[in-house]
């Protein structure tokens, strides 16, 4: 009891030290042993607490907790293979248990495999109709796999058992927008934020709702009553501002943080939000006032030292933005952001280790698909992913503009098109990554693996002068753009003979550093090009009556089981 209290109490290595006592004491039961696992694990001990967790499998088997916990430690840390099988082998003994389903198809989902995953949570929905998590997340897994119309007659049948869940509300809402029917969804939306008004994710769907289907209506107005019914909850204010920051609505950012520092008084987070919206509007000077007053406490977030050395960069400070990039990178090796702002401070710094980071000749590839070399299939891919493209706008927090974005995992979609694509470009991206140099002391080149698992993929699709603006992939190692329909280069007198060109190693424009492309890209159709996720890349805008129709992905190594 003294072990649980204290690691409810936030005390984990106190938690750890009672259960150990425990079992020293003789009290050596499979709980336990899986209580000494979750103490260990939220102390950082993660080894230890995978032993625990075996020694608490091997003392009861059937103790589906510890086989649960086990599973998902493996998942964490990216080793599936082993996951799936501490999980099918506590199925073996009980294999009634939603628990243990859920669990499962859990881990085939973040693997990647939707198929599998959905016949487990629905195996477990059928086990337990009333289990929530089951119920949404087979739903969830059949509209990935394309077959949302499937999706939404389950979750009619079962609308009167869950009717007061917001979870539940949400996913048929969204199945109703698949489902072409947007008027519908959008009504549901309103209705969940006016009935359980803190499920912040039905006022943030609103708002992608109204600009991507272009309803005519205000974005914001659900938070916009929410703030006038309760205009002291900060949780409000700070979910509104993270969603102007990321629709990169930085007027509005810093309209909100004025009325809400009048409200809250001195307070670092709305100090970091209007810190990044100045930045972003060319008032870098007082964002970096904000920045400093901030530092003390948000001195171990990466996404602060981040947002740090995108400031400096903008304000002309390399040596700066080389020391906050530094510091994020040390927070947090893994993360793009930081390794992409340090690039940049190198390269003003006319530093060689630039290319040593970036080096443009060896880490990008374009490579064809031999199997889109058969125009029938090229054509047969593009019919495909132009039926996918739904929405009118372009997402508010992406990179694209002047076109249109795919909702979801493409990859996951149950389709023979999607499925020789997804394996045809598997492929290239395993050998891609074999070739790369083995150099534990490199941010990508260490992450090295044989096998790689899809984290993000989409199509998209531009017009009348659409074009990325130049960004990195924060979930990715490897990332890509495949181009499917690339329009004809441009004739005549005056023709932009760039238009349409992939750029890499640019900086964003916004930063305002003026540095040309480190390499460009003449898009070819059928063609892959592959680069680190931490390489600055964009495209030229495409000619007024131009079209073009790509699709991108990100990877993570994946760890042998």
């Amino acid at each position: 009891m003294a072990g649980i209290i204290r690691r409810r109490a936030g005390n984990p290595a106190a938690a750890v030290e009672a259960f150990e006592k425990a079992i020293s004491m003789g009290i050596d039961s499979a709980e336990i042993h899986n209580s000494l696992g979750l103490a260990l694990q939220d102390a950082g001990s993660r080894e230890k607490a995978r032993h625990a967790f075996e020694q608490a499998i091997e003392k009861d088997v059937s103790y589906t907790e510890a086989s649960v916990n086990a599973g998902r430690l493996a998942a964490s840390e990216g080793e599936f293979e082993g996951a799936e099988r501490v999980l099918r082998r506590a199925l073996q003994v009980k294999s009634k248990s939603p628990l243990l389903h859920n669990a499962l198809a859990a881990v085939l989902h973040e693997a990647g495999d939707s198929k599998s995953a959905s016949e487990h949570f629905q195996v477990s929905s059928q086990i337990d109709p009333g289990n929530l998590v089951a119920v949404v997340r087979f739903a969830e897994t059949l509209r990935e796999l394309g077959r949302s119309p499937e999706a939404l007659e389950f979750l009619v049948a079962h609308e009167a058992r869950f009717r007061g869940a917001p979870e539940f509300a949400e996913i048929l809402a969204g199945t109703l927008l698949d489902n072409g029917r947007v008027a519908e969804a959008e009504e549901r939306y309103e209705r969940l934020a006016r009935e359980v008004p803190g499920y912040f994710a039905a006022h943030r769907a609103l708002a992608r709702l109204a600009v991507e289907y272009a309803t005519g209506k205000d974005p914001y107005r659900s938070y916009r009553a929410l703030v006038a019914q309760w205009p002291d909850e900060w949780a409000i204010w700070e979910n509104w501002l993270s969603l102007t920051i990321s629709s990169r609505d930085f007027e509005m950012t810093i309209s909100l943080a004025e009325k809400a520092r009048s409200r809250f008084g001195a307070n670092s987070n709305i100090d970091y939000f209007e810190a990044i919206a100045l930045s972003e509007i060319s008032d870098a000077q007082k964002a970096e006032m904000l920045f400093q007053r901030i530092e003390p406490i948000m001195d171990r977030l990466p996404h602060f030292w981040d947002s740090r050395a995108r400031n400096a960069l903008r304000r002309a400070e390399p040596e700066q933005a080389e020391a906050a990039a530094l510091r994020s990178t040390t927070l947090d090796p893994k993360g793009q952001f930081g390794w992409a702002y340090l690039g940049l401070a190198w390269r003003l710094l006319d530093d060689d280790r630039e290319f040593w980071l970036h080096d443009y000749e060896r880490q990008v590839e374009q490579r064809p698909l031999d199997y889109l070399s058969a125009p029938e299939k090229l054509e047969e891919l593009r019919l495909c992913l132009e039926h996918l493209h739904r929405a009118s706008n372009h997402p508010l927090d992406q990179s694209l503009r002047k076109g249109t974005q795919t909702e979801g995992a493409l990859f996951r979609l149950d389709r023979a098109e999607i499925a020789q694509l997804r394996d045809e470009i598997r492929a290239h991206v395993r050998d891609y990554a074999a070739n790369l140099p083995d150099d534990n002391d490199h941010p990508f080149y260490r992450r090295k693996a044989e096998d790689i698992r899809f984290v993000g993929s989409w199509s998209v699709r531009l017009k009348d002068e659409g074009f990325h603006l130049s960004h990195v992939h924060p979930a990715g190692w490897i990332s890509s753009a495949l181009h499917l329909t690339v329009p004809e280069a441009p004739r005549g007198s005056g023709a932009n003979d760039s238009a349409g060109k992939l750029v890499l190693g640019q900086p964003p424009s916004e930063l305002g550093i003026g540095l040309s492309p480190r390499k460009t890209i003449t898009p070819q159709e059928g063609s892959l090009v592959l680069f680190p996720s931490s390489m600055w890349h964009g495209t030229v805008p495409i000619d007024r009556a131009a079209r073009r129709l790509s699709v991108a992905f990100d990877c993570l190594p994946v760890k042998p089981g």
